[in-house]
C-alpha cells in the first residue's frame, strides 16, 4: 500500500486489503456510481402507539433468506413490540441489514408485505432513481460478492460488523445501459426456477418427515380448530392452559397413553439432561488461542441439521471436561421463539464442542436411539406441543428440564425406533443433495452474471 492511497478517515490495513482494492479499481475503470446518488433512504417510522389494531407484521433480520431473498414476516401483538421495531416498508422497497452486511440479508419488498414494520437494523432503500437503474437490476448487484464486498470494507465493529446509511450510501454500483440491465436479470430466470423447483422438492421431503414419524407410532393428531371447548377440572389441576388442553394436543396425549406401543417419561429413557453453559460477547475466544465451538440454537436447523459453519467459541481452557458434548448427545433447544422451541438433532460432528444453556443436553439409555428421539422432538415442535407446553419471558418461549422430564413419549422397539431413524436419515440426506444442487445452479448464475458486472455487461 501507498502512502498516496491511503484516505484520511481510513488508514486501518483491512481497508485497504489486496481484495477490497482491487474490486474499488475496477469499478472506477467502469465508472460505476455510489449508491446515494441512485437512491435515497427512506426514514419513514412507525409507533406502536398509534397502531389500531393489536397485532402487526415483523420483519427482523433473520427474516430474510440469505439465499433466495425471500422475505418473512411474523405477525407479534403490538404489545409486544420489540424496541427495534420501527421501519415501515412499501412495496417497491430493498431492504439492508446494517449488522453484518456483508451476508447479504437484501431483499426487495413485494406487496405482500407492503406496510410491515421492519428491524431498525435494516436501512430502507426507497426513491429509486429509475431512469438510471432498474429495482430488480439494482438488488441483484447489491446481493453480489462485489457490493458485499464493499459492505464489509466499509463496516466496523470487530465480532459484529455494521456498516452506517452513509457508509452504504458511498459503495459503487456498475450502472450499465438500461437495456443490459434487462438482459442479465433476465438470464438469472432459469438458473432461479431450477434452484426454486430443487428447493420446494427439498422442503416438501422435509416437512413429511413430522407427519411419517407420528403416523408411523399412530399418534398423529388430526387438526381441530375450535378456539371453546370444555375440560374436567381434575383434567387442569396440574396446569391451567387453554393451549395445552387444546382438543388436539388432547388426543395426541390419549394416543401415546394408550396407542400401539408402550410409552414412559422422557426421564426415564435417560442417563441425564442438563443445560449447557451461557457464553456472552465478552467470554467468546480471541484469535490466536485455542478454541472450542460454543453450539447455539442458530447451528441447529428446524429439521434437527447441526453445523459449526459460523458459529462462536470460548477458550478451550473455560471448557471442563464434562462440558464437552458426547456422541449420539440430542441437543434439544430449551429456548427461542414459540415456533423454534424443541427443534432438536444428534450431535455426530467431529469437532469437540460444548454447547450453550439455551441447548438441552440429553444422554440417552442403551437402547435408545438418539436419532429416533430427535425426530419424535422436531415432530412434536412441528405440530405446535412444544410452543404449548413453554412458558414465556421477555418475548421468549421455554421448556425448562423439569417439563421435558415429564414428557410422555412412545416407546416402540430398538428394531422399530432404528427403521425410523434410518427412514428420517435417508430423507434429510435427499434433502441436502436437492439443497446442494440447487445452490450449485445459483452459484454458477451469480459468479456469471458477477463477471458481467465487471466488465460492463459484455461478455
Amino acid at each position: 500500500m501507498r502512502r498516496g492511497e491511503t484516505q484520511a478517515t481510513r488508514s486501518d490495513p483491512f481497508y485497504h486489503w489486496p481484495r477490497f482494492t482491487t474490486i474499488e479499481r475496477i469499478l472506477t475503470q467502469i465508472s460505476a456510481q455510489p449508491l446515494g446518488q441512485l437512491t435515497r433512504f427512506s426514514k419513514e417510522t412507525w409507533s406502536p402507539e398509534n397502531h389500531n389494531t393489536s397485532t402487526f407484521f415483523y420483519i427482523e433480520i433473520g427474516g430474510v433468506d440469505r439465499f433466495t431473498a425471500a422475505v418473512t414476516a411474523n405477525e407479534i401483538p403490538v404489545a409486544d413490540a420489540p424496541s427495534r421495531a420501527r421501519m415501515k416498508v412499501r412495496t417497491g422497497d430493498i431492504i439492508v441489514s446494517l449488522t453484518r452486511p456483508h451476508h447479504g440479508s437484501i431483499a426487495l419488498i413485494k406487496k405482500e408485505h407492503h406496510g410491515c414494520i421492519a428491524s431498525t437494523g435494516f436501512a430502507i432503500i426507497r426513491n429509486i432513481d429509475e431512469t438510471q437503474i432498474s429495482k430488480e437490476y439494482l438488488v441483484h448487484t447489491l446481493r453480489s460478492s462485489i457490493c458485499l464486498d464493499q459492505m464489509l470494507r466499509r463496516s466496523s465493529g470487530g465480532n459484529y460488523p455494521a456498516i452506517t446509511e452513509e457508509e452504504l450510501a458511498n459503495i459503487k454500483i456498475p450502472v450499465p445501459p438500461a437495456e443490459i440491465q434487462c438482459r442479465l436479470v433476465a438470464e438469472l430466470d432459469p438458473a432461479r426456477v431450477q434452484r426454486d423447483q430443487s428447493l420446494a422438492e427439498a422442503e416438501s421431503l422435509l416437512a413429511s418427515i413430522d407427519s411419517y414419524v407420528l403416523e408411523l407410532l399412530a399418534i398423529l393428531p388430526h387438526q381441530d380448530p375450535r378456539r371453546v371447548f370444555a375440560v374436567r377440572r381434575d383434567q387442569v389441576s396440574s396446569r391451567l392452559d387453554a393451549d395445552y388442553h387444546s382438543p388436539q394436543f388432547q388426543r395426541l396425549r390419549r394416543a401415546i397413553e394408550n396407542g400401539n406401543y408402550p410409552s414412559k417419561y422422557l426421564s426415564e429413557l435417560v442417563v441425564f439432561m442438563r443445560s449447557g453453559f451461557a457464553a456472552g460477547r465478552r467470554d467468546q475466544a480471541l484469535g490466536g488461542e485455542p478454541a472450542v465451538p460454543h453450539l447455539r440454537p442458530l447451528n441447529l436447523s428446524a429439521w434437527g441439521e447441526l453445523s459449526i459453519d459460523k458459529t462462536k467459541s470460548v477458550p478451550a481452557s473455560s471448557v471442563k471436561p464434562d462440558d464437552y458434548l458426547v456422541h449420539g448427545e440430542v441437543l434439544f433447544n430449551n429456548t427461542n421463539s414459540a415456533e423454534w422451541v424443541g427443534k432438536s438433532g444428534v450431535y455426530d460432528l467431529e469437532t469437540p464442542c460444548a454447547c450453550s444453556n439455551h441447548m438441552t443436553r440429553i444422554s440417552l439409555k442403551p437402547g435408545i436411539d438418539p436419532y429416533f428421539i430427535a425426530a419424535l422432538l422436531n415432530a412434536f415442535r412441528g405440530i405446535g406441543y412444544f410452543s404449548a407446553l413453554s412458558t414465556f419471558f421477555n418475548n421468549q418461549a421455554g421448556i425448562n428440564t423439569a417439563t421435558l422430564a415429564e414428557l410422555r413419549v412412545p416407546v416402540p422397539s430398538e428394531t422399530v425406533q432404528k427403521a425410523i431413524a434410518k427412514e428420517v436419515v435417508q430423507r434429510k440426506a435427499k434433502a441436502m443433495r436437492l439443497r446442494t444442487h440447487a445452490e450449485n445452479i445459483w452459484q454458477e448464475a451469480l459468479s456469471h452474471f458477477e463477471q458481467q458486472l465487471l466488465h460492463g455487461g459484455i461478455t
